[in-house]
């Protein structure tokens, strides 16, 4: 720790997003970067799943990044150029103050120790890029909706106690095609050094809807190698978002503001919660209840997973246009719809 300059940035107000792009649904992320601004990597990931939330959120990986980190420092500037994509393409806005919607978040915390009640929380970045796009009545690019994926959607799952090292590789997923094993590390990929799960999430996520290959550079055995992943079109939808605290805002654009989970039995979903203020109670408004089963959504019958019918609704509608639904409730089947958002 001795040999980094430590800044702690507890907001995002008047942060320059061209330079600090990251996975904004994180409560915890590490910039590694030369003084002159080049970064070295990216730390902090999350897994979709409750209980292993903050599984790759380790002392053992943090301590990894920050050796690799160093290492990438110790060659710097000879290795400059395979670290020039570790900045992405400019975005729209360069503060978060300028989004239409965050413009009201102008003022900065008091650092005496007290919040003034604009401090922006750094979700609201992805929720303001989706608020974009839906008030421009535009089709959601699935980068959007499946921002930063994990690992496993391309079939990897990856060591949280090291810098990029597989655990274990998915039968049948492009990571088994790729020929990757487990105990590989990934050095890197797409020509861009790894130090973290989360540079990994990086190169994925700046990845082609599309797919195409992808060259990953492998230690394996003590020998490095070359390999490549293949993906196809609609790799990304294979990387689940529901957990993340965006999604609240696309549950109320595409929703209804409700909160739908897999049956406790069988295939098919539930409603396990009802919005009840502002612009999130279109369904509350609509007459769904809580405990009400998913019979049909805006034209799809049975739906699997909440994804699915938030990808599908954001796509196939405007806002403002009305989404038909039944439920079953008590033995009966029930029709009604609400407006979208």
């Amino acid at each position: 720790m001795d040999e980094f300059v430590c800044l702690r940035m507890i907001q995002v107000n008047g942060v320059d997003l061209a330079q600090f792009q990251f996975d904004y649904d994180m409560t915890f992320a590490v910039f590694f970067m030369n003084a002159d601004g080049t970064i070295y990597g990216r730390f902090g990931s999350r897994n979709t799943t409750p209980d292993g939330a903050g599984e790759l959120v380790t002392i053992e990986a943090l301590r990894a990044a920050m050796e690799a980190a160093l290492a990438l420092h110790k060659r710097y500037p000879a290795n400059a150029d395979a670290l020039k994509a570790k900045i992405g393409p400019a975005p729209k806005f360069r503060r978060a103050e300028q989004f239409p919607k965050l413009r009201k978040y102008t003022a900065t915390v008091d650092y005496r120790g007290r919040a003034n009640g604009t401090c922006i929380h750094c979700h609201l970045i992805h929720q303001a890029e989706r608020e974009l796009v839906r008030d421009a009545n535009r089709p959601f690019p699935d980068q959007l909706l499946y921002k930063y994926p994990m690992p496993q959607a391309v079939g990897l799952e990856l060591d949280p106690g090291r810098r990029a090292t597989v655990r274990r590789v998915d039968p049948g997923s492009p990571a088994a095609v790729a020929k990757l094993k487990a105990g590989d590390e990934i050095l890197g990929a797409a020509g861009q050094p790894l130090i973290s799960v989360a540079d990994f999430q990086w190169v994925l996520h700046h990845l082609p809807d599309a797919g195409g290959d992808v060259p990953l550079k492998v230690r394996r055995a003590g020998a490095a190698g070359d390999l490549t992943l293949k993906l196809d079109a609609g790799w990304r939808k294979k990387a689940a978002f529901n957990w993340r605290t965006s999604t609240w805002d696309m549950r109320r654009m595409a929703l209804g503001g409700l909160v739908l989970k897999p049956k406790r039995s069988g295939d098919g979903l539930y409603v396990d919660y009802v919005g009840w203020w502002g612009a999130h109670n279109a369904a509350k408004k609509a007459g769904v209840l809580k405990n009400d089963e998913i019979v049909e959504f805006a034209g799809i019958a049975n739906p699997k997973t909440e994804e699915e019918l938030i990808d599908h609704v954001l796509k196939t509608t405007k806002k403002g246009d009305r989404v038909s639904l039944k439920v079953r409730r008590g033995g009966r089947e029930i029709g009604m719809s609400f407006q979208t958002q």
